[in-house]
């Protein structure tokens, strides 16, 4: 009898798993970020790509936790993180270009021997672009910087008072909210914004969308899955169009050496961001009619 209460008793706290208050919330999301931004990584293709996402999941957290931290500190982190960034930057969309969007847009248009010209010349900038973040130093700054924050967040009073003994399922919704809205602005009259505008549209969205994926693990309860799959949903025709343009303006560079590309990534990489506008604005209305918390 007593080993049927006792196996009850654990299947109830399975089910209904106590409520996190936010700091504890706090110090586990960043504790996890922390670790992938500092993970040891052979430098290759996955790893650029890995520490890209998570100096953005990151910044995510910082985003979503804004109202209850100190603003310098959170802007000095932030600021790191955006540097850091900005290292990886050229790697990725190099191996981007080579892997996936410059092939796409030779296909069966052109001969081999310009075919291979273009894929010899952006594999030379590609390393080249390897290269330099290697020789920047940002993959130590990723492990000191990552050890720095982990450090700062798991002090007892880096959470404003007023919130480090609520339930973060209680909070969550607010924080979440304020990201939301954001998106929102920034997607107003979505058909008609420029190529920047929808850039950080992107951006925004992507925090809001790392943030809610990191209170999944924490608030469970949170109903999130609608808003997260019509968030993805938009994310990936914003990408299809990013890609685009970011492969048009390396073949641009390419073209500046005498590298017959220019043209033939100017055909695909219209064609490509047509379509992933055609499909962004249903997208879009899917979006904001997606169930929240918060509503």
């Amino acid at each position: 009898m007593a080993e049927s209460g006792t196996r009850h008793a654990a299947a109830a706290a399975k089910a209904h798993p106590p409520r996190l208050r936010t700091r504890t919330a706090w110090r586990r999301i960043v504790a996890a970020r922390c670790a992938e931004l500092g993970r040891d990584d052979v430098d290759d293709v996955e790893s650029v790509h890995r520490r890209r996402v998570a100096i953005r999941r990151l910044r995510s957290v910082l985003a979503l936790f804004a109202p209850c931290l100190d603003r310098a500190e959170r802007r000095r982190f932030d600021a790191a993180l955006r540097e850091l960034g900005r290292a990886y930057s050229p790697a990725r969309d190099w191996d981007v270009a080579c892997l996936r969007s410059f092939p796409a847009a030779m296909k069966g248009e052109v001969d081999a021997a310009a075919a291979a010209a273009v894929l010899a010349a952006s594999d030379a900038a590609r390393r080249q672009a390897h290269e330099r973040l290697a020789a920047s130093g940002a993959v130590s700054e990723c492990a000191d910087l990552a050890r720095d924050i982990a450090r700062w967040a798991a002090g007892p009073s880096i959470i404003a008072p007023d919130a480090t003994s609520r339930p973060i399922d209680v909070l969550a919704p607010e924080l979440l909210r304020r990201l939301d809205r954001r998106v929102r602005r920034r997607g107003r009259r979505i058909a008609r914004l420029s190529d920047k505008e929808l850039h950080a549209l992107r951006k925004a969205l992507k925090r809001a969308n790392y943030a809610a994926e990191a209170l999944e693990g924490v608030a469970p309860g949170l109903a999130l899955g609608d808003f997260r799959a019509a968030a993805a949903a938009v994310l990936d025709q914003l990408g299809r169009f990013n890609d685009a343009g970011v492969a048009h303006d390396l073949a641009e560079e390419l073209a500046a050496d005498d590298v017959p590309v220019a043209s033939l990534v100017r055909r695909w990489a219209t064609r490509r961001a047509r379509k992933a506008k055609r499909r962004l604005e249903p997208a879009w209305r899917d979006y904001r009619a997606a169930s929240r918390p918060w509503k």
